[in-house]
């Protein structure tokens, strides 16, 4: 019994707690309290903390056979959101447990999915956690996740497409949230180094830039973003590559490298790429004007 409620984050349902105690032990370790109810015919032993992932796996165990995390819940467990979220599972139709403090989905196509074992928690595939987390989240928010599981390589923007087809239908809002995500996806299926990427090709996309070349090789180096006609390259400083001494110093030596081969080294932070991208884009324009000033008329 120790090793299964160490197992289950200090959890025993009432079927286990039979198997190993028997009926009537069971019974008075819950009297006495030596086991505490924290779902119907789930119990948490005396004295185990109280933590968010035995929570979670309260409500999947108390929901019963084929209850998975799901939603902001898996996309946590994936490690694609940040932020703690509420207590959610999904649980095949037509079942409807009802679960204090507990969001509960119910879904036709939940027996075909395959489930994962997550921190020792039932969960769906990251890709299905993605496409879910578009029902209950704004675009952003679904649009970053995308982001942190290609960075992670937890999936690749083929596999995401797949996942999605499978389970479209009309009616399913987290499938439309990630279709149109992907279609403005600007990057294709290209892997990011980080989240800040995307987000400047999306810039670059919205205030309709020159092409350019994505993970450009010049030289010994690769960098973000280079306009090889015009001999400029723009970095984005993104604290997942870029926030060490270590990436500071590769950084200065790159740009050493650009600067005395004639380049133009144009470099932009999270904040300039999110909260000012009319004047990462004026940057950027000014620069190709000067180098290719014939070509103006054709983008500006």
């Amino acid at each position: 019994m120790d090793a299964l409620t160490r197992a289950q984050y200090g959890l025993l349902t009432w079927d286990q707690g039979v198997e190993l105690l028997g009926p009537d032990r069971l019974q008075y370790w819950i009297e006495t309290r030596r086991l505490i109810r924290v779902h119907r015919r789930v119990y948490r032993v005396a004295g185990a903390p109280i933590t968010w992932h035995q929570r979670l796996l309260a409500a999947v165990l108390a929901a019963g056979e084929g209850a998975v995390a799901s939603h902001r819940a898996a996309a946590y467990l994936w490690a694609l959101i940040e932020a703690e979220p509420p207590i959610e599972i999904s649980v095949p139709m037509p079942r409807r447990p009802h679960l204090a403090a507990v969001i509960v989905h119910r879904s036709r196509d939940l027996g075909r999915a395959r489930v994962h074992l997550r921190h020792r928690i039932p969960t769906t595939s990251p890709m299905r956690a993605l496409i879910d987390l578009g029902a209950v989240e704004r675009e952003p928010i679904v649009r970053d996740a995308l982001e942190r599981g290609l960075t992670a390589r937890r999936y690749s923007v083929p596999a995401v497409e797949w996942a999605r087809a499978e389970v479209s239908r009309p009616g399913r809002r987290g499938s439309g949230v990630l279709g149109r995500i992907l279609d403005e996806r600007a990057l294709g299926a290209e892997p990011a180094d980080g989240l800040l990427e995307p987000r400047f090709a999306r810039l670059a996309r919205v205030f309709v830039l020159p092409a350019y070349e994505f993970q450009c090789a010049i030289g010994p180096y690769e960098v973000d973003f280079a306009w090889l006609e015009a001999r400029l390259v723009v970095e984005v400083d993104g604290w997942e590559t870029h926030g060490s001494p270590e990436a500071m110093q590769r950084d200065l030596e790159r740009q050493n490298y650009l600067v005395g081969l004639g380049w133009t080294v144009l470099r932009f932070t999270w904040q300039d790429v999110v909260r000012r991208p009319d004047h990462v884009a004026r940057q950027i324009r000014r620069a190709l004007a000067r180098c290719i000033p014939e070509s103006i008329q054709s983008w500006s």
